[in-house]
């Protein structure tokens, strides 16, 4: 097991997740209503045991999340099993999918990298989603330096996910709140 591997692994067995919800998130159920995510093929990226990826396979969607802890892999097989999804293991660094993707729900995985390491996934993220494509994110807004959870500082945010590449919404969707004080913004973005 490489090291990020191992240190995610243990945070899984050791309960030390805190910002995953325990239920699905308002946001996802906003995108869901008003038509911003429609059934596709759609990828969740550090799935880890959220709640999301049963729920977009309950709604019709084709379902494949990735996570580099083989315990966070193991939940979503058995959650996704019945429902004709995949639960990948693997580094979202190296991860190349056969086809790019329709969507994308970034929940959790961006704001648990560390920032000199964002380029890179920012990267991944424009070769994962087609042209046209909706990245829809939740940017962890924790006020604080150090993470996981990292700050996601939406001038950041905007400059790590460019115009040209991406285009920003003109609108925005109610704040998520968590129990712990902190807050992600929801943003749906489209691949250009």
């Amino acid at each position: 097991m490489s090291d990020d591997t191992n240190a995610w692994e243990t945070r899984y067995r050791e309960g030390r997740t805190g910002w995953q919800r325990e239920d699905v998130s308002p946001a996802l159920l906003a995108w869901l209503a008003d038509g911003t995510l429609k059934p596709c093929r759609i990828l969740v990226p550090g799935a880890g045991r959220s709640h999301e990826p049963l729920h977009l396979a309950l709604a019709g969607f084709h379902v494949t999340t990735l996570d580099i802890a083989p315990t966070a892999v193991a939940h979503q097989r058995a959650a996704l099993a019945a429902r004709g999804g995949a639960a990948l293991e693997g580094d979202v660094f190296t991860f190349t999918p056969g086809q790019p993707f329709d969507a994308i729900y970034e929940q959790t995985c961006l704001c648990a990298l560390p920032p000199p390491r964002l380029p890179a996934y920012a990267a991944q993220l424009a070769r994962w989603l087609r042209p046209g494509g909706v990245l829809a994110a939740l940017f962890m807004q924790t006020g604080r330096e150090g993470g996981p959870p990292f700050h996601c500082a939406l001038p950041d945010m905007r400059a790590l996910l460019p115009g040209g590449t991406w285009r920003w919404p003109d609108r925005s969707w109610p704040e998520v709140r968590h129990h712990d004080g902190l807050f992600e913004i929801p943003l749906a973005l489209t691949r250009g």
